[in-house]
């Protein structure tokens, strides 16, 4: 019985850590310095696009830990994903449709994930803005501050151990410097 249940609480804890990521993800994500006027539209679309940048950059960071990081992004978005179908139907969305809401999603995703990671291993200095423009349609303004924050994102990463980051302990940049370098209206 003891083997039984250090297998069960070994895989409760393993998967501890991407709910924990997914919530910190989430968490972030939606401070209100990122919404507004002239900023990202506080829709499900405009979540999405937040939500999206912040797990790309974290994926692009546990990619560089080995398996055990390729591991724990691919759980952790699994754990996303999960979130986003339950917020399909919350807003009413039908069974029938919702598996083909989340696969367009998925699609949405893996598109502005790879656009992020190959803007930041770009040598153009806007190549990130750039990207954001396209794929959340904002201003030049706003999309050059998203670029700037999620630089900051990128070095906080670089920053910490794999040891911290494996164990689901991150440390974003703050959302609160993007109140700062937002353009006031």
């Amino acid at each position: 019985m003891g083997l039984l249940k250090s297998i069960f609480l070994g895989k409760k804890a393993l998967k501890a850590i991407p709910e924990g990521l997914h919530i910190s993800i989430m968490e972030q994500s939606l401070q209100p310095a990122f919404f507004g006027d002239g900023k990202v539209g506080d829709s499900f679309a405009g979540r999405f696009e937040i939500v999206s940048i912040h797990a790309a950059l974290l994926f692009r960071r546990l990619r560089e830990c080995g398996d055990a990081g390729n591991d724990l992004a691919q759980d952790t978005f699994n754990e996303l994903f999960s979130g986003f179908d339950d917020a399909l139907r919350e807003i009413g969305t039908g069974d029938l449709k919702v598996g083909k809401k989340v696969r367009v999603i998925g699609e949405s995703f893996y598109g502005r994930a790879k656009a992020y990671d190959d803007a930041l291993a770009s040598d153009e200095e806007d190549a990130l803005k750039d990207a954001i423009v396209r794929n959340m349609e904002l201003n030049e303004e706003f999309s050059a501050v998203l670029a700037k924050y999620a630089k900051e994102a990128v070095s906080n990463f670089t920053r910490q151990s794999e040891e911290d980051l494996l164990s689901g302990k991150i440390q974003w940049a703050s959302s609160e410097e993007v109140s700062l370098w937002a353009p006031k209206h």
